[in-house]
């Protein structure tokens, strides 16, 4: 069934107009909280009202002293000029001037964002082992005085290097971010930031040199040659404030949907997230538009578009209105970040992200099927859910606004200098704006007889889906011995049993859309569980397992222990861990580094899984098991440390119940 009004709006939304908007936005500087920011989110507030939406500009403290739910705030901060000169013993006498490495003014990535100010001279040192992130690596070197070159993390590096031992500042050379490696863009710089959150004054200050100039750095360093810089930076820290720029459409009624898009990245940051912003803006103009020229019918449900600092932004705004979020205002969102690749350029693949099982709802149902019409001539990809962008914190189960994302990944330029105007498409451009309005209005009009149809699409899914899984176990095992089929059949139940409790919490949430539907969620509940018992029976049949062949059940030492303690978040909103330790002990920053370097990969995609399971119901066994079949990756004895460290922070509660 095609939507009536997608080929309307197709047609009405101008992929070129959203172009202009990317290359605009990607003149910015835009910063959390700094001067650059604020230019930009006035350029996207005047843009939404000329064209006669409701706009207003919302402004937060960025003083270090605010919360916003669990995230502590932090000082603006403006930068006015830096530079880096690589120093020559023989240039001073031959009256030649010394290399620029680093220019602000020209490419503001080669200051490691929110630096204090300095000026001087300082001999540079690249240290052994990981680079400075570990103690080990600076054991018989020197760096009090010196600047550490490391393609490490930055704050790990400040935190031992400079804080502890003395060193005067970091250089930065690493360009790894989003599976690329120094071979793919050597000569461009990746975007660097220190993040000083809460009333702690700034203490750390560094550049940004491309993968080739820093091999060139770390040779001479390596034959024995000095390399001496000399440094400048112009900048302060001072108590000001942060923008949301909040435009809407109204309806008929106080509910509404929600389209974000975060603002914020260092200049050009034309990609992410010029392209989100971009696009957003035509979304919300064509929707308006289309109304006032009445070719679409006023909407039932209102639609607020949002354009953000990145997390923070979005904490502060549903901190702000934390009473609207808890009745319910808002019944589904979207998430458009990246959403404008070149695909030619940049290898991405135009991903949906779906929403997170603890947070399961009809919302990215919807969106896949809309999509549709849209994906001819572009790769195309429908993703599990995965944290690292706005719709993290509004999907989260506290929140309740359940947020699937648009978004082109992966992005060879993605975080670097080379992010720039050029590597965007309009018709990239076009078709996530396009399909963000189609999906804005589908949910601002509909009904009982759409919250049916919907469920009659979700159960289909769910039904494809389940025979899928059904043969996939069943040729997995067929030529294994009875030990081998008992447990593939015993992972695939498990995983089934997961799936049928996931698609019945999503059909509940139907209720959003009709709250008079109850007898009917419950048949289709009914629907689900035989689909679910039909290909259970199957696979059973198929590989001749019975009770006598099912593996027991083995049992970890630290299983028992993570069996008794349930967890539950104290505050609303997810918790960002690595804002909230920068307010607390070097130790706990410490355990939380050597808890990331334990975890790698599979904590940080299943951190904030964790914590949605988190609501005192759950036990921290049992959210082990839930984020394993999530995400395809055992977490085991990682979640019970995780939660360990969490509730340390006194945001989490950890309860013992035998």
């Amino acid at each position: 069934m095609p939507y009536t009004y997608s080929n309307l709006i197709r047609r009405a939304y101008r992929g070129e107009v959203a172009h202009r908007h990317v290359t605009a936005i990607s003149q910015h500087h835009r910063i959390q909280a700094s001067p650059g920011f604020r230019a930009a989110a006035e350029y996207v507030a005047g843009q939404l009202a000329a064209a006669g939406l409701q706009t207003t500009i919302c402004r937060y403290p960025a003083d270090g002293a605010a919360r916003f739910w669990t995230t502590p705030s932090f000082l603006e901060w403006a930068c006015d000029a830096a530079t880096l000169h690589l120093l020559d013993d023989g240039a001073e006498a031959s009256g030649a001037p010394a290399e620029l490495l680093c220019d602000f003014a020209a490419v503001p990535i080669s200051v490691i964002q929110r630096s204090i100010p300095v000026e001087g001279e300082f001999d540079v040192v690249a240290l052994p082992g990981k680079g400075g992130k570990e103690p080990g690596d600076y054991d018989g070197a020197d760096v009090r005085g010196k600047i550490v070159l490391t393609s490490e993390a930055v704050a790990r590096v400040a935190e031992l290097a400079v804080r502890e031992r003395g060193a005067a500042g970091i250089l930065f050379d690493g360009m790894t971010a989003g599976g690329r490696t120094e071979l793919d863009l050597p000569d461009a710089r990746q975007y660097t930031s220190f993040w000083w959150a809460g009333e702690a004054p700034p203490d750390a200050w560094g550049f940004v040199v491309s993968p080739r100039q820093g091999k060139r750095l770390r040779t001479r360093l390596a034959e024995g040659k000095p390399v001496r810089v000399a440094a400048a930076i112009q900048s302060r820290f001072y108590a000001g404030s942060f923008e949301v720029v909040d435009a809407f459409i109204p309806g008929a009624t106080d509910e509404e949907i929600l389209l974000v898009s975060h603002l914020c990245h260092p200049l050009p940051g034309a990609h992410d997230n010029g392209s989100g912003a971009g696009a957003l803006i035509e979304t919300a103009v064509t929707v308006a538009r289309l109304i006032s020229e009445g070719k679409l019918p006023p909407p039932k449900r209102g639609i607020r578009f949002l354009w953000p600092p990145e997390m923070t932004g979005t904490f502060a705004w549903l901190a702000a209105h934390e009473a609207d979020v808890r009745r319910g205002r808002w019944i589904a969102g979207l998430n458009l970040d990246m959403v404008g690749a070149d695909q030619r350029q940049t290898g991405s693949a135009w991903q949906l992200v779906s929403l997170p099982q603890a947070g399961a709802a009809f919302a990215d149902h919807l969106l896949s099927w809309l999509r549709e019409p849209f994906v001819a001539g572009q790769r195309v990809e429908e993703t599990p859910f995965s944290a690292g962008s706005d719709h993290y914190i509004l999907a989260d189960p506290t929140v309740g606004i359940p947020t699937p994302m648009l978004i082109q990944w992966p992005d060879t330029f993605y975080h670097t200098s080379a992010d720039t105007a050029d590597k965007v498409s309009p018709d990239s451009l076009a078709g996530s704006g396009a399909l963000a309005a189609v999906y804005a209005y589908w949910l601002a009009t509909a009904g009982p007889a759409e919250a049916r149809w919907l469920a009659h699409l979700m159960v289909s899914r769910f039904a494809a889906q389940a025979s899928k899984s059904a043969v996939a176990a069943v040729e997995s095992a067929e030529t294994g011995d009875d030990a081998a089929r008992a447990r593939s059949f015993l992972d695939y139940h498990r995983r089934v049993a997961f799936d049928f409790g996931r698609v019945h919490a999503a059909l509940a949430s139907l209720r959003k859309l009709d709250p008079t539907l109850g007898e009917e969620i419950t048949g289709w509940g009914t629907d689900v569980a035989n689909i679910t018992n039909r290909e259970d029976e199957w696979v059973r049949v198929t590989l001749g397992v019975d009770d006598r062949h099912m593996p027991p059940l083995v049992s970890e030492p630290w299983r028992a222990e993570a069996a008794k303690l349930f967890p539950r978040r104290l505050h609303p909103g997810p918790i960002d861990l690595g804002m909230v330790l920068q307010t607390m002990s070097t130790e706990l920053r410490q355990a939380f580094w050597k808890l990331n370097d334990e975890g790698g990969a599979a904590l940080y995609d299943s951190a904030a899984l964790m914590q949605y399971w988190a609501d005192g119901a759950h036990s921290v066994a049992d959210i082990a098991f839930r984020v394993a079949f999530e995400t395809n990756k055992p977490v085991s004895e990682l979640t019970l440390k995780y939660f360990k460290l969490l509730a340390q922070t006194g945001l989490v509660e950890l309860t013992n119940d035998e």
